[in-house]
């Protein structure tokens, strides 16, 4: 899992202002910017460039098999062209991955061939196939340089105000469903079982990754009670007291709910950090999956109902579960993991 390059606050706020950034400029010049989330992953690793080379060559790359050489020998549209993006796009995060661990021993920069985030490039290949890669890449380009800017700002602020966490944030709990190095294989799992829930049960499963971190924070059930409990709050708000006043539908909605999360469990996480002196943090070290869980969830629920997304998400969680512990417990076998 890799280590931001700013601080979880930091990460928060970027992410938050990045979706308000993002639906700005799709509502004035009608163009997607490759998913909500990605001009703030994309202007947090500013420092590193290679880190967004990588990513988005990897989108593009996604775009070319599932829009170009894909559609010549099988038939993909929807939900199911969705899905198959974000497979491939984890699958060049994977060799991403796989070639910054042989090469970074050559040099600390080759690390970062890694690229932003796992689904990031599925996310860019799907507005790449819907608006095209030049304007998609305008887009990003243009609403991640005004979110630099911001977080560049923000951060100096941040600074001057000393809003910087006394412990150590980015560091995972000791108890976990799985080893952190397996969180990418967690994800996959999530996505592809996500597919199949769907297609057979026509459950949706509360997000494509929801299930792989359900699995990953499993064994606290402090932490699936926190991430339930944020779901519900934020759906209240959305569903029972915004939707009927405004005109929400699509990414407006999709946007809203993350924004709403955003803050119903950021709040929730620093009310729980102050009652129990900082003893527990709700999803210690996953700053912005923190947030995105209980926005996946309410969304999922306002669609189809909270029963079918418990289900949904539960099965999800614990096949990821079980295919991310064989895939460590065969690598340890292998000797490629200890």
């Amino acid at each position: 899992m890799r280590e931001y390059l700013h601080s979880p606050e930091l990460i928060r706020l970027a992410i938050v202002l990045g979706v308000v950034v993002s639906m700005i400029f799709y509502e004035k010049v009608q163009l997607t910017t490759g998913g909500a989330i990605v001009p703030a992953y994309l202007a947090i690793s500013l420092p590193h460039p290679l880190l967004i080379v990588s990513t988005v060559a990897a989108g593009l790359a996604a775009w070319g098999v599932t829009h170009v050489w894909l559609p010549k020998r099988k038939i993909l549209y929807g939900r199911r062209k969705f899905d198959v993006e974000l497979l491939v796009g984890l699958g060049f995060v994977g060799i991403g991955t796989l070639a910054a661990w042989h090469l970074g021993s050559y040099s600390p920069i080759l690390l970062s061939l890694t690229g932003i985030g796992f689904l990031i490039p599925g996310i860019i290949a799907h507005d790449m196939g819907r608006q095209g890669p030049k304007r998609t890449l305008q887009a990003i380009a243009a609403t991640t340089v005004i979110l630099a800017l911001i977080v560049y700002v923000l951060e100096e602020v941040l600074v001057i105000i000393e809003a910087v966490p006394q412990g150590d944030s980015t560091q995972l709990a000791s108890v976990l469903g799985y080893p952190r190095e397996f969180i990418i294989v967690g994800v996959v799992a999530s996505v592809a079982l996500g597919m199949l829930i769907f297609e057979k049960l026509g459950l949706r499963a509360g997000g494509f990754v929801t299930g792989g971190y359900l699995a990953l924070v499993g064994p606290r059930w402090t932490e699936l009670a926190f991430a339930l409990v944020s779901a519900v709050i934020t759906y209240v708000i959305v569903v029972h007291l915004l939707m009927p006043r405004l005109l929400l539908f699509g990414r407006r909605k999709l946007a809203t709910m993350i924004l709403v999360a955003a803050l119903v469990t950021w709040s929730g996480e620093l009310a729980v950090m102050h009652l129990t002196d900082e003893s527990f943090v709700p999803w210690r070290g996953l700053t912005v999956v923190t947030l995105m869980v209980p926005a996946l969830l309410a969304n999922d629920a306002q669609r189809q109902g909270w029963e079918k997304t418990l289900w949904g998400s539960a099965l999800s969680g614990v096949g990821a579960y079980g295919l991310t512990n064989l895939a460590a417990a065969a690598a340890v076998l292998l000797g490629w993991f200890q």
